[in-house]
């Protein structure tokens, strides 16, 4: 770190003032422009003096409510160029969700696009994003300490209501730092990135930034659409790409149908959110035959960054995160769950004591994610502990029935979830890409019974062409439960027709 304290709304650093290209904004509905990083800071500048001429102080809660653009990018910075906290919101939640994040994170101001579903509750004060120019008087901008909150992100609420992930400048900058190679890094100089992800999530905030400190440019659209992907890949030179397994999986289906062109300028491809599969890397190495495929790690408390190359120089395993990084610690708990101390974790939950000091303890996290390491020191991520559901007594975990699935040639992709059954309490079903048409329900079924405990075979499988994606880009499991569950329901207990009796 250096001695002066450093902002992460100024993360370009001596890039700022520079002509070079940060951004190419490829928006359907706005189409396509460059910008250069002078235009960026001159924007970001602008956004910061916004708020001061307002009276926000630093230290406020400032919401932003936009889908992913170059504006979106200048306000955050902005907002953090202030001294505010920035609190970047999912536009697509409901109404009573939104509302609910005002009052937690106490927005007091907040930038919009109007993409929001739902109107952001009445009292706050709101600027709708656009070209702004910084006032010839513009006031100093103040100093922060490191330690100062920057962030406020909202998980995906996915068992109730999301909770706020309080992130300091220090925090985040670590991991930008751990991601690039140091301060001085210029890791992604020449090097053309692609986000997709929503710049609400971790992951998109995290690769924007090391590409913009790590001397590189990126492609930056609205949202996922896997033929527009393939196209821009193409069209603007995309060096290194960053998705979860089923973007992956779609963006395959929709290389296909365009031929099938060879992506040889793709270098690397970061794929993470959940365990990957040989198919996937198979599927990427088909698309990108030049590319090195990297299963990544992180959480919104803990950052990522944590895994890195064997310090030996021992291959990665194609499903492997990877060996822990020098500035990390970490162990596995006695239920195999990741355990975590580095510099880029989060400070607390917003408003939620009670459940910061029982997830944060002496400064170590426990993530909830399952994880495995072999003889090498090498982690393989397996899943979510907090999916476990039980199933005739037996703990079932999604991740390991969606391994033994997986294993099999015939499948890219699976999800597994619960559905409620009236004598086993609930049962695991599947949802699955197949590599081809020639693989049945019965065929995937005595493949885990093959491959793993016989119980956790899935008492139902359904094959379709992609999984759902959520908001977040993750697979959106609520969306296949409640799939599943009308499906069950139309089709009758599954586990009575076939005699099961576990």
């Amino acid at each position: 770190m250096t001695d002066s304290p450093r902002n992460l709304g100024d993360v370009m650093g001596d890039r700022r003032l520079s002509d070079e290209v940060a951004i190419v904004s490829v928006d359907a509905d706005e189409g396509v422009r460059e910008w250069r990083c002078h235009e960026i800071e001159a924007g970001t500048l602008a956004y910061a003096d916004l708020l001061q001429r307002r009276g926000i102080e630093p230290g406020s809660t400032v919401g932003l409510f936009s889908k992913n653009s170059v504006h979106n990018l200048m306000a955050y910075q902005g907002i953090m160029r202030a001294g505010c906290v920035c609190v970047p919101v999912n536009i697509r939640q409901p109404a009573g969700i939104i509302r609910y994040i005002c009052d937690d994170a106490q927005i007091r101001f907040a930038f919009t696009d109007g993409t929001a579903r739902s109107p952001i509750r009445e009292g706050i004060e709101q600027v709708r994003l656009g070209s702004l120019e910084a006032e010839a008087d513009a006031p100093p901008l103040p100093r922060v300490d490191e330690q100062s909150t920057a962030l406020i992100l909202y998980t995906s609420g996915s068992t109730g209501r999301p909770k706020g992930v309080v992130l300091s400048h220090f925090s985040q900058l670590s991991m930008i730092d751990a991601v690039t190679g140091g301060t001085e890094s210029r890791l992604f100089a020449g090097q053309r990135g692609i986000v997709v992800a929503p710049m609400f999530h971790m992951n998109a905030l995290v690769f924007i930034a090391s590409f913009l400190k790590g001397g590189g440019s990126l492609v930056l659209m609205p949202k996922f659409d896997a033929a527009r992907f393939a196209d821009a890949i193409g069209t603007y030179g995309v060096n290194v790409i960053t998705g979860v397994p089923t973007m992956i999986a779609m963006l395959h289906a929709a290389w296909r149908d365009i031929g099938k062109p060879v992506f040889a300028e793709v270098n690397t491809v970061y794929i993470g959110s959940a365990p990957v599969t040989r198919a996937i890397v198979e599927q990427s190495l088909e698309m990108m035959p030049n590319a090195q495929v990297l299963n990544s790690y992180g959480t919104t408390e803990t950052g990522g960054g944590l895994f890195g190359p064997h310090p030996d120089g021992l291959e990665r395993p194609p499903t492997s995160v990877g060996y822990p990084g020098v500035h990390v610690e970490l162990l596995l708990d006695g239920d195999g769950a990741l355990v975590v101390r580095a510099p880029s974790m989060m400070s607390r939950y917003l408003n939620l004591p009670d459940l910061t000091a029982s997830r944060l303890r002496d400064g170590w996290f426990n993530t909830g994610d399952l994880f495995e390491r072999d003889e090498n020191g090498f982690f393989f991520f397996k899943g979510r502990a907090d999916d476990m559901f039980v199933c005739s007594g037996e703990n079932i975990y999604p991740g390991e029935v969606e391994q033994a699935i997986e294993s099999s040639t015939k499948v890219v992709q699976a999800a597994v979830v619960p559905v409620p059954d009236a004598i086993r309490g609930q049962m695991p079903v599947a949802f699955v890409v197949a590599a081809d048409g020639k693989v049945s329900e019965r065929d995937v079924q005595d493949h885990v019974r093959s491959n793993a405990a016989p119980y956790l075979y899935p008492r139902r499988v359904w094959f379709v062409d992609a999984l759902p994606l959520a908001s977040t880009t993750k697979i959106d499991r609520r969306e296949l439960m409640h799939r599943a569950e009308a499906l069950v329901a139309a089709d009758g207990n599954p586990s009575k027709k076939r005699g099961d009796t576990r």
